[in-house]
């Protein structure tokens, strides 16, 4: 792990898209460890330098990351539908560091969506879970998968308690 070189991409010099499943799936069975999987939404970022500029030595309009969202998972908290997503995934290229790319693309899932909360899983065995506490994450208890488990993370955007 010593001798691994990232290069580094800053998300404002990017743009958020949204792409389809197969797009998606691409670039996630490519570059994130555990591939693919099925989600409702799917967003990429890319790099939008001018042409004769670079990001790393990336050309202008290539994807360096991407992210999958589930679909709503709905229920009535005092009568009211709580309307919550699954973060499911989210890679760069190998060898690339996206400063600020989790927030870039979870901001444009927010304004897009308007979800009441996110959760996702924080797997100890790869992360501590600080990129998702960056951005306001609170950690809620263990899930265990199994053969591993993970720590349960919620970011809630409306007051449903």
């Amino acid at each position: 792990m010593d001798n691994l070189k990232l290069s580094t991409v800053y998300a404002r010099n990017c743009r958020v898209e949204r792409i389809d499943k197969a797009t998606a799936q691409e670039f996630m069975d490519r570059c994130h460890r555990m591939g693919f999987t099925t989600g409702r939404y799917h967003f990429a970022l890319f790099v939008k330098r001018r042409t004769g500029e670079s990001e790393a030595g990336l050309d202008k309009d290539t994807m360096v990351a991407a992210a999958s969202f589930s679909q709503a998972r709905k229920w009535v908290k005092d009568g009211r539908e709580v309307r919550s997503y699954e973060w499911i995934r989210y890679c760069s290229l190998p060898d690339v560091r996206v400063v600020g790319g989790m927030g870039k693309i979870l901001e444009e899932f927010i304004s897009l969506v308007r979800p009441d909360d996110v959760m996702t899983y924080s797997d100890p065995r790869w992360s501590d879970g600080d990129a998702y506490r960056a951005l306001g994450f609170v950690p809620e208890g263990e899930k265990d998968f199994g053969a591993f488990k993970s720590v349960k993370m919620r970011l809630k955007l409306t007051d449903y308690d």
